[in-house]
């Protein structure tokens, strides 16, 4: 026994199948970009950096992983003062956990080398690189080799 149906379900039902098809039409429109752009962003991220040679002698030092160190406020010698957050870079194959465990004798470095310049030396041309490599030469007299790079996310003046 046939069943019959009403003559405006038919369309009614036409009609259900044509939104179904336009939502997945309209979905796929949406997802396919945002997963175009997220694996490009993944494959951007996954590059590996580029190695930078040491200018100062035969081997190339690759930098590791970073450290993160908590703000600091230091003095000035000329009775400025100085906000920083450093971040201590190690080189390839060596952990930071020696920072880590030593965090008090790091930031004791970092406030020394910083309260040992002026304003006046920070401002001038080379005068950050110049905090950087002292903060270097000084950490590799308790850990040397270890930090090969400092960064400066926060640095502000007054």
């Amino acid at each position: 026994m046939a069943t019959k149906t009403k003559p405006g379900a038919k369309a009614a039902e036409k009609e259900g199948e044509a939104k179904a098809k336009h939502g997945k039409r309209t979905l796929l429109l949406v997802l396919l970009p945002v997963l175009l752009v997220g694996a490009f962003g993944y494959k951007t991220m996954m590059k590996k950096p580029p190695v930078a040679a040491d200018k100062g002698g035969p081997t190339t030092t690759v930098a590791g992983p970073t450290l993160e160190e908590t703000s600091l406020t230091v003095n000035l010698r000329d009775g400025h003062y100085l906000e920083f957050t450093a971040a201590l870079q190690v080189a390839t194959g060596k952990k930071y956990t020696l920072l880590a465990n030593n965090q008090p004798i790091v930031l004791d470095i970092l406030n020394t080398q910083a309260e040992q310049t002026t304003e006046a030396q920070l401002l001038l041309p080379g005068g950050v690189a110049a905090l950087k490599k002292s903060i270097i030469h000084a950490l590799d007299q308790d850990w040397p080799g270890l930090v090969v790079n400092v960064f400066f996310e926060q640095f502000v003046m007054q």
